[in-house]
C-alpha cells in the first residue's frame, strides 16, 4: 500500500497498518532465495513491484511480483509481496492463495498476517480469520486486531482488546480512532461520536461519521474491505496454477527404476506349481441315492417296469393343545374422549341444534357479538369473512341491528341463538381460542333485527 493512501486512511479513520513498505516485508523480500530459479531477476522484480505499490499502481504489481515469484518460487518474501499486490488490486482469492503459501513458508510478519485476515473476512470466512488472529496474537499489534475482529463480526471482542489497547500507556490517536469505529460497527454510535471526537475537530468529526454509517450499512465484505484498503473489488479467477507452492517442491529426484526379477536357469517342475487336487465334500451325509438294478429284457424282448422303493408314510402328527382366543386388555384411557373432542361434540350436538331455532322476529336468548360498524353493508360484509374463516361461525346464524351509543349508530354483528349463558361464553371461549375478538351479551327480544342469515347444518364425518 503506497503512503499516500496510508495517509488517506490515516485521516479518514479507516487505519489498518497493512503496508509493504514495513522492515518485516523489506527484510523478508530481500532474503535469498532457497530454491531454484533466477534469483537475479527474481530480486529485481520484487524491487519493481514494491515501487509500483508505493506509487498506487496495483495492478502493475501484480504483474512483477508474479514475475518475482516465477523465479525463486520458494521465497517467502516474495510470496507475501504477491498477495500484498492481489489485495491491494482487489483480488481477495489470489490474495488468500499467495499469503496462505507465504505462512506455510515462513513469513509470519504482522503485515503478512494481517493482510491474510482481510483477504479471508473478504471473502466471508471470518472464522478462519479470527483463527488466524487468535494464533497470531503475539505478532498483530493489538490496535490492528481489535479492528479486523470487528470487521469479522466479533464486536465484542474487538471491542475489548481495543478498550486494553486504548487504556494503555502511550496509546495513539489511531488505536482510540480504531476503537470508536469498532463501537460505530457495532451500533453504538454514540460512543463512538465521544470517542472520535477527542482527537477530531467538529468539521472533521462530522465527515468521519458519515463515512462510518456508509461502511456499517455496507452488506457486502468484499466492498467493506475494498473500501477500508483504498481499492475495488475484482473479479478473480484465482493464482496462476504455475505459481502453485504445490509445483516447487524443496527437493525434486528422478524417480528410481523398480528392481527387475529374472526367471530362473532352472525352473522348478511343473509338477512343484500345478495346484492340489480339489477337495471334495463328503456328499454321503448330504444326498441319499437310491441304486436301481440294470434292466433285463424277457422272452418276449420286453423291458419290465421297475418299481421304485417308495418313501416310508410320515408317522402321525400330534397337534399341540389351542389355547383359548383371550381379547388383548383394554390401554388406560383408551375410548376416552379428548377435551377438543368433547367441545366438538358438544357444539354439534347441543350448541348448533339450539341456535338452529332461532326466531329474528323475537331475538331472545344469549349472542355471542363480534364487532360493531357504521354502516349494515360493512356488517354483512364482514360477516362473509369471518365465516369463511372461521368454519364454526358458518353454523350458526347470524343478524345485525342498529345501536345507538353517544349520539352515534353502530351495526353490531352477534351470532345468535344460544339458550343460555354458559353456552354463549363456551363458544366465545372456542372462537377467542382461534383467534377471534368477541364477548356475550343477552338479546332482551325488543332488538329490530336489519338483517339476518341463517346457519348451515353441521355435517359429521363417518366414522
Amino acid at each position: 500500500m503506497n503512503r499516500k493512501m496510508l495517509m488517506n486512511l490515516a485521516v479518514s479513520g479507516f487505519v489498518l497498518s497493512v503496508a509493504t513498505g514495513c522492515s518485516g516485508m523489506g527484510k523478508m523480500a530481500d532474503a535469498p532465495s532457497r530454491a531454484a530459479g533466477k534469483p537475479a531477476i527474481a530480486a529485481k522484480s520484487a524491487d519493481q513491484a514494491r515501487a509500483a505499490l508505493e506509487a498506487g499502481k496495483a495492478s502493475k504489481a501484480v504483474g512483477l511480483a508474479e514475475a518475482a515469484v516465477a523465479g525463486s518460487p520458494r521465497d517467502a518474501g516474495y510470496r507475501a509481496l504477491l498477495g500484498q499486490a492481489y489485495l491491494n488490486h482487489g483480488r481477495f482469492a489470489s490474495a488468500t492463495a499467495a499469503l496462505t503459501e507465504a505462512v506455510e513458508l515462513g513469513a509470519t510478519d504482522s503485515n503478512t498476517i494481517l493482510s491474510l485476515t482481510l483477504a479471508q473476512i473478504a471473502q466471508g470466512k471470518n472464522a478462519d480469520a479470527v483463527a488466524l488472529l487468535t494464533q497470531h496474537r503475539d505478532t498483530v499489534p493489538a490496535s490492528d486486531i481489535g479492528l479486523a475482529l470487528a470487521l469479522a463480526g466479533d464486536s465484542e471482542g474487538a471491542i475489548y482488546v481495543l478498550s486494553e489497547a486504548a487504556r494503555a500507556e502511550g496509546a495513539s490517536a489511531r488505536t482510540r480512532q480504531n476503537l470508536a469505529l469498532a463501537f460505530a460497527l457495532s451500533g453504538r454510535w454514540a460512543q463512538a461520536r465521544i470517542l472520535a471526537s477527542q482527537d477530531l475537530s467538529a468539521a472533521k468529526l462530522e465527515a468521519r461519521m458519515a463515512e462510518w454509517s456508509k461502511l456499517a450499512e455496507q452488506p457486502s465484505a468484499q466492498i467493506r474491505v475494498a473500501s477500508l484498503i483504498g481499492t475495488k473489488a475484482q473479479q478473480d479467477a484465482g493464482m496462476p496454477v504455475r505459481l502453485a507452492l504445490s509445483n516447487f517442491g524443496e527437493t525434486q529426484m528422478a524417480a528410481v527404476a523398480p528392481a527387475v526379477e529374472f526367471a530362473s536357469a532352472d525352473p522348478a517342475p511343473v509338477a512343484a506349481y500345478a495346484p492340489p487336487p480339489p477337495v471334495l465334500a463328503d456328499a454321503g451325509g448330504a444326498i441319499r441315492s437310491v441304486e436301481l438294478p440294470m434292466p433285463e429284457r424277457g422272452a418276449d424282448g420286453v423291458v419290465p417296469v421297475t418299481e421304485l422303493p417308495q418313501p416310508k408314510p410320515a408317522g402321525e402328527v400330534i397337534l399341540a393343545d389351542a389355547a383359548p382366543y383371550r381379547a388383548a386388555p383394554r390401554v388406560a384411557g383408551e375410548g376416552r374422549i379428548r377435551p377438543a373432542q368433547k367441545q366438538a361434540l358438544e357444539l354439534a350436538t347441543v350448541l348448533i341444534p339450539k341456535a338452529m331455532g332461532f326466531d329474528a322476529k323475537k331475538p331472545n336468548g344469549w349472542a355471542v357479538q363480534l364487532g360493531a360498524y357504521d354502516s349494515l353493508g360493512i356488517a354483512k360484509e364482514k360477516w362473509s369473512t369471518l365465516k369463511k374463516r372461521n368454519g364454526v361461525l358458518a353454523n350458526f346464524p347470524a343478524s345485525s341491528h342498529a345501536a345507538t351509543v353517544n349520539g352515534r349508530n353502530f351495526y353490531r354483528l352477534t351470532v345468535n341463538g344460544l339458550a343460555t349463558r354458559a353456552d354463549a361464553t363456551s363458544l366465545c371461549n372456542q372462537l377467542k381460542a382461534q383467534g377471534q375478538t368477541c364477548f356475550i351479551r343477552a338479546m332482551g327480544g325488543s332488538e329490530s333485527i336489519q338483517w339476518a342469515a341463517k346457519g348451515s347444518p353441521l355435517r359429521l364425518a363417518s366414522r
